[in-house]
Formats: structure tokens, sequence, C-alpha cells
């Protein structure tokens, strides 16, 4: 029997990549993964370590990285991540019907500066990506890697994400990318490539010591940079897009916000909407108001457990709220991410909880109509 449900997607899910993910990058490009003594594993690039960090811990629902004792390499990693077969057995124990993909290591290789190295490397990527996604192309869709580091480039592996290999999304980290942040001129004609194929924009944040981000000149802690990272970056990232006019320029391109929480929203739009005021004076190609933008063009995503989301949702808009399982890593909550939402939206009349739940992200990415779902 068939009953009517409502639609469940995951608006930002992670794979792991193997290995083997990188066996098409030429030489001396190939990124190398080893492991020291300690458990961590160091992905480097041509001699340029872009990541220090246990994989399978980071890939691992419940895992810490408090505890080094615990410590997992990558092939102990929570097997969903690396194979689409197990992810689509959790995805039906949660009731996800659909899913976009980002990467794990994936997020790090921002930190490079070599073109060289980034193209081939987001090629082989985005190619696995779509291996990956082809196990049910009906319910996995792939968010394309494409290299800022060269931003011809870029639009030329954004167009073929969209084109070549059905991708409904790019993502881009909100920090500085060989010194140029998001609203640089250079970018510009990658906002016209994905407003021209209808390519959402995901800014989603890694916390790093190798990549450029707020905070990492003040004294070191990782739940004080985890915390400023993820949040302080988008928050950013959001208001350079809005003030420095891209989004003027842009008017049909998709943006959202993800893994930064959600309730920094609110706030934020109210004090650039006032800065705005007095400041607006320096930002020639700002036409409307900040909050204007963001109800016309962006979305953000909520954690599954942030209390202030009913509280919150009118002032961000019902319409502009998606969730992430962030699945399969060391901070999402697997199993019961879907249970969870529920109990945070609880408060909510039905119909809001039904947008947030998967029409939102749906129309965010999209995406084609998913296969009914027994219950």
């Amino acid at each position: 029997m068939i009953a009517p449900h409502d639609l469940v997607v995951d608006a930002d899910g992670h794979v792991v990549e193997p290995r083997d993910a990188w066996t098409t990058v030429p030489e001396p490009y190939r990124p190398t993964v080893t492991r020291d003594p300690h458990g961590y594993e160091h992905v480097v690039v041509d001699g340029v370590e872009i990541l220090a960090v246990p994989l399978g811990t980071l890939a691992t629902p419940g895992s810490k990285f408090s505890d080094p004792q615990s410590f997992l390499p990558i092939e102990q990693a929570h097997p969903g991540g690396s194979d689409p077969s197990a992810r689509l057995v959790d995805m039906d124990s949660e009731g996800i019907d659909q899913a976009v993909l980002f990467p794990s290591v994936g997020l790090y290789f921002w930190a490079l500066d070599d073109p060289r190295a980034a193209v081939p490397i987001a090629r082989a990527y985005n190619d696995w990506l779509a291996s990956y996604c082809a196990a049910d192309p009906t319910r996995l869709f792939g968010a394309a890697m494409i290299p800022m580091q060269d931003p011809l480039a870029a639009v030329d592996e954004l167009r073929r994400a969209r084109n070549e290999l059905g991708f409904v999304a790019a993502f881009v980290r909100p920090n500085p990318c060989c010194g140029r942040s998001l609203s640089d001129p250079a970018y510009e004609r990658v906002w016209d490539a994905a407003e021209e194929s209808a390519m959402t924009i995901a800014v989603h944040e890694g916390s790093s010591v190798i990549v450029p981000t707020l905070g990492s000149d003040r004294p070191f802690n990782p739940l004080v940079l985890h915390a400023v990272s993820h949040t302080f970056e988008e928050m950013l990232a959001c208001a350079q897009l809005i003030a420095f006019g891209v989004l003027e320029r842009h008017p049909t391109l998709r943006v959202v916000f993800l893994e930064s929480s959600g309730g920094w929203v609110p706030f934020w739009l109210e004090r650039l909407d006032e800065q705005a005021e007095t400041f607006g004076g320096f930002c020639p190609d700002l036409r409307l108001k900040p909050s204007e933008y963001f109800a016309r063009q962006c979305w953000i995503s909520y954690e599954i457990d942030e209390q202030t989301l009913p509280a919150l949702t009118p002032f961000i808009g019902e319409s502009r709220i998606v969730w992430g399982s962030d699945y399969p890593h060391h901070d999402a909550t697997f199993p019961g991410a879907v249970d969870t939402l529920r109990r945070t939206m609880g408060p909510l009349a039905a119909d809001v909880q039904a947008k947030i739940l998967g029409v939102n992200a749906s129309d965010l990415y999209a995406l084609p109509r998913a296969a009914p779902r027994a219950i």
C-alpha cells in the first residue's frame, strides 16, 4: 500500500571519497593519503598538505576527535559515505526520499593555489560522484566541485557538471581562495554560467587551520574554530554577495548557505538593513534592502535540533529554510535525523513542516519528482 507522505529531502549530505577517487588525476597533482602513527591521515597534493585528520573518524556518526584512542582510518568510515547502496539503505531507514551530496576531503582543495592541480582534481571528483549518484539517479544528486582557482575552468566544469553529469548544484567555500573573496569581479563569469544553466550555488564551509578562516589569528581551540568558521564565514559571504552587488547583477542566481546553523539569518539581515541606511552609499550596486535580496534569492540550512527554528521561521520566511543531515560525518545524528527534525518543528503548522522537510529543497535544487515511498 502506498500512502501519502511528506517529501523528505536532505539538502546537505556528504560522501566520503575513497583513495581511488583520484586515480585519474595526473602526477604530480594526484592527492595522496598517508596515515601517521597518531592516527591522523594527511592529504597532500604536490607537496602541499591540505588536510590532516583521522578521516574514518570524520566520516563516522558519533565519533570524537577528542579521543585519539578511537581514531579510525578512512577504510573504516561509515560505509554509506562511499558505498551508495549502503547509503540508500540508510536513507530508507531514516525516511529520506532524496539527498544532495557534498564532499568530505573535497571541501579542502580550496586551500590549493595552483590551478594545474585544482582543475584535474575537480574533474576527477565530479566523475567519481557521478558514478556514486548513478546507483539511483532519482534519489542521489551531486553538488559539483568547481576549481575557483581558475575562473574560466570553473565555468567549464560547472557547465559540464550540469549538462553532462546532471548535477543540481555547485559548491563554493566562503573563505578566500587564491586571495579572492566570493565577491571578486573575477568570478562574475562563474555566476553568469550558474544563472544560464540554472545551477544552484551552495556555500559550504569546512573547519580548517589550512584554509584561511576567520578567527584563525586568535588562540586556537577546535570548539571555537569550528563554531566561528562555519557560521561567521557564511555570514560574511552572505554580506559580501549582497553588498558588493553579486545578487543585484545576477537576479536569478540561487544561493544556499549550508552547515552554518540558521539562527543568525534574522539578526544578520536586520543588521545589514540597518547598516545600509547609513553606509549604503559605499555600495553603489545595492538597489534593494539586504533582506530583500535574501528573500528573493537565498536559502538557509538549519540543523535538525536548532530550537530557534519554530520561533525564527516567520522572520526568515517559511519557503527559505531547508535542512541537512551532515551524514555520515562525526557530528551527524544517525540514526534519527528526521525524527529529531520533526520534534524540533513540532510547534509549526503541518504545511510549514512539509516545506522545510522537503518542498523547499526540491524547489531550491529543481529536483525531479521523487517516486512515491511506501509507508
